[in-house]
């Protein structure tokens, strides 16, 4: 799964209060949560050795799955959409807004609307 540029602006705004327009102040913002933080949240977007297309992920509500961060995520199906249950109770779960990119590879991708929180994330202080 890998989240949108959008994903990581609402990330960004929920996080500091403040809408932030250009890539790089954005992307600024995501590395003030420090590199440990960043590489926890890009693990917990990895599913290893899963390839589950969409048509699989659409029959699999309730199942956990495991990243290589080693925490687990939860999937939901509600009215046919797919969202993914993260740690963070504060924030919206993401939904799967584009499915099997890279299909016939070793690994499957989807894009969802929102960045997966492996933990509940402080606030920001902007500068």
């Amino acid at each position: 799964m890998f989240p949108t540029d959008g994903a990581f602006r609402d990330l960004v705004r929920s996080l500091t209060g403040k809408n932030l327009g250009s890539e790089q102040v954005v992307f600024k913002a995501v590395a003030g949560l420090g590199i440990p933080t960043v590489e926890k949240v890009l693990l917990y977007h990895v599913v290893p050795g899963a390839t589950i297309t969409a048509k699989q992920a659409s029959r699999s509500n309730g199942v956990w799955l495991t990243t290589a961060e080693g925490a687990r995520i939860k999937v939901r199906v509600v009215g046919g959409r797919i969202f993914l249950q993260d740690k963070d109770p504060n924030a919206r779960n993401p939904r799967v807004i584009a499915t099997d990119i890279n299909k016939g590879n070793r690994q499957i991708a989807h894009a969802i609307d929102r960045v997966l929180r492996p933990v509940d994330l402080p606030p920001l202080v902007h500068r």
